[in-house]
């Protein structure tokens, strides 16, 4: 796609050009113009290379040289400069080093050539001349040409030195690399032969104003047509072809990400479709043995008397086991309406003995309202409330505690446990078919059948807790 896009972009521009004069003559032309002017200043790059050695010009020579140098003789030879005494370190790497030390502590007269052949720069970092004046200071004016240039006094802006001073470490590279031209401090430095021609920015805007050209500063990340030093030199684009092919572009981003967002949606939806139709089937081919083995339990009812009594206890978890899975069935075609239809409810007598009856298989305290009768939906209540129960049970700390009250016609159910879940992990542990440790399709579950009751539900914490709100006191529950 990228390649197209750039192929198409070069035709256009290639169009919109073909009868002007391209980038480089123009570049040519306004560096012809700016070297027919008067220039600001001229220097001889070779005689500043003289007077100006690299070392005492890159900034990073102020910094310590460690890496130059074997780490334990540095070591050992701080520690001599410290007490001036040897024994003294005889790596042939710190000779300089060594000599340098030896004179400070002797009070040692060291010539000028000494200071060419030692490289200029200390090992700690700056040069040799700025620490041997700060015990000779009366050499300066001998030694100053062997100072860093921002170990000097700060010169002119009109001057050599004080335009060197004045450049940040990026313009002093393309300076010792001798770059065609660069810019510094607002002025444009053009090389020509040997001499570096320097222009004020009236002078060379105006020249590239002339030939239609205007450079930035250089960034190592950006796409540039022609690099000069620290200058990215571009040309003036007066027409509004790359504005519409950006827009054009930023259109077809837009359109793929939203065809991209809807494929995904119908993807994720197409597969919930999938699960539900799933669990339809299942439900649907479980009706028939469920209804079988109903009819096999209400035989053996009608013949209980002739059963041994040993088996009375078999029979009575079998009679319950085959209600309750009756009861499942019926109670899934509820969940599993597409339509979400309302659910049906139940006029239930008493809530305290009818929620005791639910807790009694864990260990929970509850704190109970005054008791009264209410208009739910049994089956699909006492599913949630038991399966939160369950994974307080299983999944959390104890103590577990379970809370009812009524409000303003709402039946208000909490289940909390020492738990450390909260609002935050609610997000993730209701996604459908993604378990947390156990949770999630229950959760799921949970969640759509206190909606389909029109209640509500959510999670507080920590301590984990879980809160049930869901009308009472109507004669439906509506989703």
């Amino acid at each position: 796609m990228k390649k197209y896009v750039l192929i198409i972009s070069i035709l256009f521009t290639c169009s919109a050009t073909a009868e002007t004069e391209s980038l480089p003559d123009r570049m040519s032309a306004a560096r012809a113009e700016l070297l027919s002017s008067k220039p600001l200043a001229t220097y001889d790059f070779r005689q500043l290379q003289s007077r100006y050695p690299t070392p005492l010009l890159l900034p990073s020579s102020l910094l310590p040289q460690s890496a130059k140098y074997p780490l334990s003789a540095l070591r050992h030879l701080y520690q001599n400069a410290e007490t001036c005494k040897g024994p003294w370190p005889v790596s042939p790497l710190v000779t300089h080093p060594v000599v340098f030390t030896r004179a400070m502590c002797n009070s040692v007269v060291l010539p000028r050539g000494w200071f060419v052949r030692s490289g200029y720069i200390h090992p700690g970092g700056g040069s040799y001349a700025a620490r041997y004046l700060e015990k000779f200071p009366n050499r300066k004016k001998e030694l100053e040409s062997y100072l860093h240039i921002q170990e000097r006094d700060l010169a002119a802006t009109g001057t050599v030195l004080g335009r060197l001073q004045r450049m940040s470490s990026e313009e002093i590279r393309v300076f010792i690399a001798g770059a065609e031209a660069f810019i510094s401090n607002g002025e444009l430095w053009i090389r020509n032969g040997n001499e570096y021609h320097v222009y004020d920015q009236p002078t060379w805007a105006l020249a590239m104003a002339k030939h239609d050209l205007h450079f930035t500063r250089l960034v190592a990340t950006d796409f540039c047509l022609v690099k000069s030093g620290n200058i990215c030199w571009q040309e003036e684009d007066k027409s509004y072809l790359t504005t519409y092919l950006l827009a054009g572009l930023l259109v077809v981003n837009i359109g793929l990400l939203m065809g991209w967002v809807m494929y995904r949606w119908r993807i994720r939806r197409r597969a919930m479709q999938e699960r539900m139709l799933v669990l339809q089937i299942l439900t649907h081919e479980l009706r028939t043995p469920i209804a079988s083995l109903s009819m096999t339990v209400e035989g053996f009812r009608r013949h209980f008397d002739a059963l041994p009594e040993t088996l009375y206890d078999e029979f009575r978890r079998l009679t319950e086991d085959s209600r309750r899975l009756r009861q499942l069935a019926e109670a899934s075609k509820d969940y599993l309406q597409a339509n979400h239809q309302e659910l049906s409810v139940q006029h239930l007598e008493s809530f305290n003995e009818w929620i005791e009856f639910i807790a009694e298989p864990y260990d929970v305290t509850l704190s109970l309202a005054e008791d009264r009768s209410v208009k739910v939906n049994m089956y699909w209540l006492g599913t949630c409330i038991d399966n939160l129960l369950s994974n307080a049970h299983k999944y959390g700390q104890a103590p577990i505690e379970l809370t009812s009250s009524f409000k303003d016609g709402k039946l208000i159910v909490i289940v909390k446990d020492q738990g450390s879940l909260g609002s935050k992990d609610w997000a993730r542990l209701r996604k459908p078919f993604v378990s947390e440790k156990g949770l999630g399709l229950g959760l799921t579950i949970v969640e759509s059948m206190i909606r389909r009751m029109g209640g509500r539900m959510k999670l507080i914490g920590p301590p984990t807790t879980f809160i049930l709100e869901i009308p009472c006191e109507s004669n439906s529950a509506t989703g």
